[in-house]
């Protein structure tokens, strides 16, 4: 043995290892059920929306005469039906539990996508039913599927989430191919059947899933680790993440829509224009468990600002190498899309806490939301009147650089702080009153 591994602090330190790895173990049989159900919700709920609009605003731009500015306006409305319906549906998950408004949200969101199946109308109507899908979409966001990861998992949160996440990115991967498939064979109306027949199949996974948050009463939730939102609102942390996610929702989704109609402007077949574009989801899939991963044993923030350092890199390269690099961008985007979204959850529960992780989330969630709407819109009106993405891309590596900057201002979290735990299903229910 050797004088190392005699010394206390030393053999201290791989003990507690040893029993952090076996309780992320026990985390994982035990969550399992949990993250499968969260990670086909997050898939197939509100946020696979942004992830086949691109193929259709050709089509739209057609049959409507709108322009693309016109089409990607559905990102912004229903992302500002989202922020108006989260606070409010964060509380009711906070208070009634997750599993009671997954079985009231996920029909209702299957049945008002599949509403655009019948649409023939004009614009105003077109993004007052997106506006719709954004409130009923709410109860399908990753604010709530993120909630049910939280609640399972501590010691392999950030790695949970990662795989969480990842679902998300395996739909970037497969839908821009899938729904242009489906857009050239049967037309764009048959997308929104699609989507919504797939938006119920997370209720399968809901009927296995047994340790998610019961509804608890006030005295409980206050018991619970964490700020209130009247604590959380006095804070710098809360401002400053809140600020970061707007700016990096803008950068880094304002391109994402646009992929396709820009390679099919350089003459790319349509197909192969969404194959090329799914390589957002490639980088998503591919970086998130592994980001996740990361996030539980490094700083968090230490390991982002690289990964959205590399994406202004991609959109440098798309602006001097044009639509030749624009894979090399899209993968970039999505590698630092997937550490985007993991990062609001964790950071969010590492810094606010889990009393009131449903509200906060939600409305840091909302901006992040809103910024990735408002990025695309400006992006295609940008478009329309230079004729050109170039003022787009140097807007988004403005916003990555600034977003970065704040974030390593952020002071460093503790890790243990907010580590309780929380009452699950496998305890006697108790009503909220």
């Amino acid at each position: 043995m050797s004088r190392s591994d005699q010394h206390p602090i030393a053999a201290k330190a791989r003990r507690e290892q040893r029993m952090s790895d076996r309780g992320a173990g026990s985390e994982f049989r035990t969550g399992l059920p949990a993250l499968i159900f969260a990670t086909l919700g997050v898939a197939l709920g509100y946020a696979a929306l942004p992830y086949f609009i691109g193929n259709l605003i050709i089509p739209l731009q057609t049959e409507f005469g709108w322009n693309r500015g016109d089409v990607t306006l559905t990102g912004l409305w229903s992302a500002v039906g989202l922020a108006v319906a989260l606070p409010f549906v964060g509380a009711l998950a906070d208070r009634r539990g997750t599993r009671f408004v997954s079985l009231i949200f996920i029909p209702l969101f299957a049945l008002t996508v599949l509403g655009l199946f019948f649409f023939n109308g004009p614009l105003a109507l077109f993004l007052a039913w997106y506006a719709l899908i954004g409130v009923v979409g709410a109860g399908v966001s990753t604010v709530i599927y993120a909630k049910v990861v939280a609640h399972a998992f501590d010691k392999s949160r950030g790695f949970a989430l990662g795989i969480l996440a990842a679902g998300l990115g395996a739909v970037g991967l497969i839908f821009p191919t899938l729904m242009g498939t489906v857009v050239a064979e049967w037309g764009w109306r048959h997308v929104y059947l699609v989507m919504a027949i797939l938006a119920v199949v997370p209720l399968v996974a809901l009927a296995f899933t047994r340790n998610l948050q019961r509804a608890v009463t006030p005295a409980q939730a206050a018991a619970l680790p964490g700020m209130t939102p009247r604590q959380a609102l006095r804070t710098r942390e809360f401002w400053t993440l809140l600020v970061v996610f707007v700016l990096l929702g803008w950068a880094l989704l304002s391109m994402v829509p646009h992929f396709i109609p820009l390679l099919i402007d350089s003459g790319v077949d349509p197909v192969q224009a969404a194959m090329l574009s799914s390589l957002v989801g490639v980088g998503t899939l591919v970086a998130r468990p592994i980001l996740g991963w990361l996030f539980d044993r490094i700083y968090a923030i230490h390991v982002a600002v690289p990964v959205f350092l590399l994406a202004a890199v991609g959109f440098v390269a798309l602006i001097f190498g044009g639509t030749a690099l624009a894979p090399l961008t899209a993968l970039l985007v999505g590698i630092a899309f997937g550490a985007e979204i993991d990062l609001i959850s964790y950071l969010s529960t590492r810094y606010l806490g889990k009393r009131a992780f449903g509200v906060l989330y939600g409305l840091i969630y909302s901006a992040f939301s809103i910024g990735g709407a408002l990025g695309p819109v400006a992006a295609g009106y940008l478009f329309a009147a230079q004729g050109t993405y170039q003022t787009a891309l140097i807007i988004s590596i403005v916003l990555l650089v600034v977003s970065v900057v704040m974030l390593v201002t952020l002071p460093r979290y503790d890790r243990g702080r907010y580590e309780e735990a929380v009452p699950t299903e496998t305890t006697e229910p108790v009503i909220a009153r």
